[in-house]
């Protein structure tokens, strides 16, 4: 079904990202003839060759020279040898979101957007549509640990798949149905001001068929703020207690969690259901209930949405444990905004209600730096000790003042609980400080943290 002549060679500059290895992976599943070149030899791009994939470690002109189809991630700029060389050589290019339209685009396509959890809402369909043997072909912003990859090829005629609004790509996408989670000011250097935001957000929207519908979270203004300008069916879910600004259609209440789970009762009209997902924390409740409505809104009962999504057990670099004894933990997340960070630390303190909450956070990017500077200071109030180490550009330019020693600056005018960390190197030492205590350190970042952490465990316990 997929129109692409079988034949042409694709290839992908920067195929080791997240987003980039699932559409890759999927189209080496369906029999194209894939490419790909990063300049860092990660476990996405070890997983690729291993299933027959050629790839180029860095970036070079000869690396496209066979290529009849460029595809680029958002990190890849004009200046790439590669871009350059497939300019010259006049082959086509394409972004990554113009790609996963492509695949979408003869498909029933469910895309979850949104400025925080649109990939923990991806990974709850994707698992209810599999369990339920729906047979749903998904890509997801993160390896989903039932699913074991972070995309699946299916044989139905469904796509689920995660709408990424960084760059304005997510407006390539044609959906049947779709999720907005929430809209929050991020991706200003693109954006500009909110407004922008939402306007996107609506365009977005506003793309699915009359027939389809778009599931908005009733507890965020800013969602709500758009549903007058929407001009196709929506539905509303949200959680009881939470301040709501529009009526809601699927509600969650009665919440509950402990250290290993969550469980609510969902109310649609008449019908309750006790659901019970693998996550703690408000938002994963809010998460889930957008996926059980998006869900049912393409056809599935609510009692087996229910029963589905119990099958969910987390996804890679969203609060992922990564060691844990009797006395520390150690978790991995994904938060570089400020309202994903809030989010995880409650989350922690939910999780671990006796243990010293140690944050070690590396700033992603310095325009996003800048622009939610005090916010940042703010972030880190009720944790014991915070370790901020060096912001990671990802290719942007330095701006002036705009500075990791400054942030801890701030940070410890206020609370004084902030150090700086010149670099991962210190990342042991910190394990053995507090490896006797009864302590939980989050490493949070969209960078490098995430490697980093994991080298420095294997030494640690070496």
């Amino acid at each position: 079904m997929f129109g692409i002549n079988k034949k042409l060679k694709i290839h992908f500059i920067g195929i080791g990202g997240i987003g980039m290895s699932g559409i890759a992976n999927i189209l080496n599943n369906l029999g194209y003839n894939v490419s790909g070149s990063d300049i860092n030899d990660g476990a996405n791009v070890k997983t690729l060759r291993n299933q027959g994939v050629e790839i180029f470690i860095g970036h070079k002109e000869d690396n496209v020279k066979d290529a009849q189809l460029v595809v680029y991630s958002s990190a890849v700029n004009y200046q790439n040898p590669e871009v350059k060389k497939a300019m010259e050589l006049k082959i086509p290019i394409v972004k990554r979101a113009e790609m996963l339209a492509e695949l979408m685009r003869l498909k029933y396509g469910v895309a979850i957007a949104g400025s925080h959890g649109k990939t923990t809402t991806t990974s709850f369909v994707s698992t209810i549509f599999q369990n339920l043997d729906l047979k749903p072909t998904c890509i997801v912003g993160g390896i989903v640990k039932n699913l074991g990859s972070q995309s699946v090829k299916g044989d139905s005629e469904f796509l689920i798949a995660e709408a990424d609004e960084s760059d304005g790509s997510f407006l390539y996408l044609n959906p049947i149905m779709s999720v907005i989670t929430n809209i929050d000011n991020d991706h200003l250097d693109y954006y500009q001001n909110q407004e922008n935001i939402k306007k996107a957000f609506t365009d977005f929207s506003n793309k699915i068929p009359f027939y389809g519908c778009v599931a908005l979270n009733g507890n965020d203004k800013n969602s709500i703020d758009i549903l007058k300008d929407i001009r196709r069916p929506s539905i509303v879910y949200g959680i009881e207690g939470k301040e709501k600004y529009f009526e809601i259609d699927y509600l969650a209440k009665d919440i509950s969690h402990n250290e290993d789970n969550s469980t609510f009762t969902l109310c649609f009209k008449n019908e309750e259901h006790i659901v019970r997902i693998s996550l703690s924390g408000d938002h994963n409740v809010s998460n889930a209930l957008a996926a059980i409505a998006i869900s049912h809104k393409c056809g599935v009962s609510l009692s087996d949405a229910a029963t589905a999504i119990t099958n969910f057990h987390g996804v890679g670099r969203r609060f992922e444990n990564l060691y844990q004894d009797s006395n520390m933990v150690i978790i991995d997340d994904y938060g570089h905004h400020p309202t994903e960070i809030n989010a995880t630390l409650k989350t922690a303190r939910v999780k671990y209600p006796n243990h010293k909450i140690i944050a070690i956070f590396e700033p992603h990017r310095y325009s996003r730096t800048k622009e939610f500077w005090n916010e940042f200071v703010d972030c880190f109030h009720d944790v014991d000790q915070a370790y901020i180490s060096p912001i990671y550009p990802a290719s942007e330019e330095p701006i002036e003042y705009i500075d990791s020693e400054i942030l801890v600056k701030n940070i410890n005018e206020k609370y004084s609980n902030c150090s700086y960390i010149k670099s991962f190197d210190e990342l042991e030492n910190i394990f053995k400080k507090y490896e006797n205590q009864k302590s939980i350190i989050l490493t949070l970042g969209a960078g490098s943290i995430s490697k980093v952490t994991r080298d420095a465990i294997d030494k640690w316990k070496a």
